[in-house]
């Protein structure tokens, strides 16, 4: 049973993750916070599930059994080995010398934009850890797949046993980076980082704001849904660019809301490039407000503070969902990092990570966001 102790009530501020050894969440505090309980988990897993509920700030993980009391319970609380208990809000750490616990406030992205002829290349961002030895990348996000009316030459159809209304859109990925999918998706996930599929317009008359019916928007949710079980995948991005097709009102909101009738758990990102109006859609009372779980802004090293408030104020979006994309070559970081973590905003993303320039400048961030030494070749 842990003890209350005043040394270890921490309100640390920290990116990716930090990690504080033989205690657990004070039995006698107040734990409205309690999001629950994932039982036969791993501390990996754990960072990953954290990361698609924006509004997990922290968790312990039992590596013993551990029985807790809370005058405001109905009963003792058991926690069993493996046992990995989610909050939001700020802890109250107890010593417990049965667990471990790991706060997180903030969110690394990087996004994998020329996956190469190696299907292990994504795995460039387990490579950097903090100074604790943790993921220093919390999502990884490959830029890697399409919408398209057909899948011509060498693209292929990701969910091929999901029927599609004549006409309707498809989701397509060139025939070699399936080998990345099927050896790097898992791959990431055991270092304790999440995975995402990028979609991306592919120049026809297919993208995310040209489903003309709910037929078309359901069906590709029942393929992204196939994509996801099939890889293993923690969520899908959405990069509403290059499109030649004619937008329909509200396409956005509507195809999210289908995607969240079947991902309901998943994480669901957006890349943000002056798309507010988009905001202002709504499909039977469903708009990108309530679907969204993260969105990264890619103005790529203008300044943050000119950018992200109009998506709080007027999309009515949680700070911590929102990040800022950088670059290389962004210049001086530091100011927009600041800005950033001082005003609750979730963190940053980075375009194209496979290039070293931008795993320097991921570096650069992570230090900025979390102090020196936290950016770390691991191995």
């Amino acid at each position: 049973m842990p003890s209350r102790n005043a040394d270890i009530f921490l309100g640390v501020e920290d990116m990716p993750f930090t990690k504080t050894e033989n205690v657990a969440m004070f039995e006698g505090a107040d734990w409205s916070g309690y999001k629950k309980t994932v039982s036969n988990c791993s501390p990996e897993q754990a960072r990953r599930i954290a990361m698609l509920d924006p509004a997990i700030s922290f968790f312990f993980f039992a590596r013993e059994y551990m029985v807790l009391t809370n005058a405001a319970w109905a009963g003792p609380r058991t926690f069993n080995p493996r046992d990995a208990v989610f909050f939001s809000g700020e802890p109250w750490w107890g010593s417990a010398p049965q667990c471990d616990a790991y706060q997180k406030d903030g969110v690394s992205t990087a996004y994998i934009g020329s996956l190469g002829a190696d299907p292990t290349s994504p795995l460039v961002a387990a490579d950097y850890v903090t100074s604790q030895g943790l993921n220093a990348v919390d999502i990884v996000c490959l830029f890697a797949a399409n919408i398209n009316v057909t899948a011509t030459g060498d693209y292929v159809r990701l969910a091929p046993d999901v029927v599609v209304p004549a006409g309707g859109s498809l989701a397509v990925a060139h025939q070699d980076y399936i080998p990345v999918f099927q050896q790097s998706v898992a791959a990431l996930q055991q270092k304790g980082i999440a995975v995402l599929l990028s979609f991306l317009n592919n120049w026809d008359a297919a993208g995310w704001s040209e489903f003309a019916t709910p037929a078309d928007a359901t069906s590709f949710a029942a393929q992204l849904q196939y994509v996801v079980d099939t890889y293993g995948f923690d969520g899908i991005d959405i990069d509403d660019e290059y499109s030649s097709g004619t937008p329909q009102p509200n396409s956005l909101a509507m195809v999210t809301a289908m995607i969240r009738q079947v991902l309901p758990d998943m994480i669901l990102s957006k890349a943000l490039w002056q798309d507010i109006d988009d905001f202002d859609e709504n499909y039977d009372g469903s708009d990108l407000q309530q679907t969204l779980t993260y969105g990264w802004e890619m103005s790529y090293g203008n300044d943050p503070q000119g950018i992200l408030p109009v998506y709080v104020g007027r999309a009515g979006l949680a700070p911590r969902t929102l990040s800022y994309g950088f670059q290389a070559p962004s210049g001086d970081p530091s100011g927009s990092i600041a800005w950033l973590k001082d005003n609750g905003y979730a963190g940053f993303m980075v375009y194209a990570f496979e290039s070293s320039d931008n795993q320097d400048l991921m570096g650069v961030l992570v230090n900025e966001w979390m102090g020196p030494g936290n950016w770390n070749k691991s191995g």
